[in-house]
């Protein structure tokens, strides 16, 4: 039925920085940036907000864009984590640490009991993340 399931992210006129943010930490690759202007759409209060942005990271696809006009209501009450599966436990560090600068960490970094590696933060975008690493060959 489904294809692919790709989280779309909005910001209140920072995409741009989490945008290379995001590229940096997640070792990923910028496909496209366009802004309101771009598109002449005449909506935005800022005409160099985007509107649409891909990143993709490891075959992934996130698509990143700004709200078009300086209303933090567009963005409350969301209850969506995104969540990353990790293949190393290294990898899973150094994202971790990324994330967690300037952000608020609701779990640190630990083992659990179902055996995984496991975070959860919010990071200084107002992104909401869980990290997981499971070392299957491990007992």
């Amino acid at each position: 039925m489904l294809k692919t399931v790709s989280p779309y992210l909005f910001f209140n006129g920072t995409c741009r920085a989490a945008l290379n943010f995001y590229s940096e930490v997640l070792d990923g690759k910028i496909k496209g940036v366009m802004t309101y202007g771009e598109a002449n759409e005449t909506v935005a209060e800022d005409l160099e907000r985007i509107i649409h942005s891909q990143l993709e990271v490891d075959g992934q696809i996130f698509m990143l864009s700004d709200i078009p006009k300086d209303d933090n209501t567009m963005l409350q009450d969301r209850n969506v984590y995104i969540v990353l599966e990790f293949d190393s436990e290294a990898a899973i560090r150094e994202v971790y640490e990324y994330l967690k600068k300037d952000g608020v960490v609701q779990m640190e970094l630990d083992d659990m009991f179902w055996g995984a590696k496991y975070a959860k933060l919010i990071d200084k975008y107002d992104i909401g993340w869980d990290l997981s690493y499971r070392n299957d060959t491990e007992k």
